[in-house]
């Protein structure tokens, strides 16, 4: 760790691959929500995150009613919230697409195609929606002095019908005021990865690309941090947009080989032989992501989920403290997609063979060293 001009820079070693950090995950849920049949209130669709209350209670955002579902802490269905509409407390389409804590014991459901918000209590009275403005399409997370962390997608030029390519678009930052004003602009970044088949006639659209290099934005304590996977780095600004602190973790780039992708395509799409025509010409980035996702949990420590590259079946993360040094690796159980880590609980979602949807708690024991 070395401060150079005002910004604190932490550099890691790798832990050894064969190496694990002393917590533990338990090896079965706890808790399991989600049913292919029966009682409504247990079916979910479109589930776009879910959140542990601090008495145990479980909330999930269920977009394909329109609806935040709360649970107690075995599981069991309570309430609804909210509901299709365009009243205070409802969601529009495919909303809410998020729910997260919210200073105090408050919460926030997003409604990203609204460009808007919802701030419910704990009991599930709603208090007021916050319009993003200044044209921010999407609500990051609060910070802790009252304001907001928001992005919008930048345009971008179509190219020549026929073609397709990657593209890389920015992404406008800025800081809003508690009433979705803003307080100042943050500026562009660089965005996403995303591979376009240029149409004649139409709009380009995008086609799943097996190694793209993604931009991650979230709230850090105090910092609001805007990276992105091209290189294992995590860089946090103040408020004002000034650099404040970059962590980095020994990593080895490598480039993907045109067989890559076709071994990528053809485990993906095995009972589709065609699906490689259609790769034949895509292009290749210079490297495979550094990693596949970053989260911060309840206790301000930073998970990084390492990237699988192919042939590997691991599902590791790298647990870094609040002050960005690495403590070791962490393997995840199951195949479920993490949305939250609390103190002693880890939550995800998960889709079954049958595509139902289920969402699941994880104890969590971080005793060990």
């Amino acid at each position: 760790m070395r401060d150079s001009a005002g910004v604190t820079i932490v550099e890691n070693g790798r832990p050894p691959l064969d190496s694990r950090l002393g917590w533990r995950i338990g090896t079965a849920p706890a808790v399991t929500i989600g049913t292919a049949g029966g009682d409504p209130a247990y079916e979910l669709f479109g589930v776009g995150g879910a959140m542990r209350l601090a008495d145990g209670r479980i909330v999930v955002a269920n977009a394909g009613t329109g609806e935040l579902r709360l649970y107690d802490s075995a599981g069991v269905h309570l309430e609804s919230w909210g509901g299709r509409g365009d009243g205070p407390g409802e969601f529009g389409a495919m909303a809410p697409g998020g729910v997260e804590p919210w200073p105090g014991d408050s919460l926030m459901a997003r409604d990203s195609f609204s460009s808007r918000i919802s701030i419910f209590s704990a009991d599930g009275t709603f208090g007021r929606a916050l319009r993003l403005q200044g044209g921010y399409q999407r609500m990051v997370g609060p910070l802790p002095d009252g304001g907001a962390f928001a992005a919008t997608l930048s345009t971008f030029e179509r190219g020549e019908p026929g073609t397709s390519e990657l593209i890389r678009s920015d992404l406008e930052y800025g800081i809003l005021q508690a009433d979705g004003s803003v307080r100042h602009d943050l500026g562009a970044y660089r965005g996403s990865e995303l591979y376009f088949v240029n149409t004649a006639g139409g709009p380009p659209f995008p086609r799943p690309y097996p190694f793209d290099r993604r931009a991650f934005d979230f709230v850090w304590g105090d910092l609001v941090v805007i990276t992105t996977n091209d290189r294992y780095e995590i860089r946090a600004y103040r408020p004002d947009g000034s650099l404040a602190r970059i962590v980095r973790r020994e990593h080895e780039a490598r480039a993907p080989t045109r067989a890559d992708l076709r071994d990528y395509v053809a485990r993906q799409n095995p009972d589709r032989p065609e699906a490689l025509d259609a790769v034949a010409d895509m292009p290749l980035v210079e490297a495979f992501p550094a990693f596949a996702g970053v989260l911060v949990d309840r206790l301000g420590y930073l998970w990084i989920e390492e990237y699988r590259l192919p042939g590997e079946t691991h599902r590791l993360w790298t647990v870094f403290d609040p002050e960005g040094r690495a403590l070791g690796l962490v393997e995840m159980p199951g195949s479920f997609t993490v949305e939250e880590i609390g103190e002693d609980h880890i939550l995800g979602t998960r889709r079954d063979a049958l595509d139902i949807e289920y969402v699941e708690s994880w104890s969590l024991d971080r005793s060990g060293s």
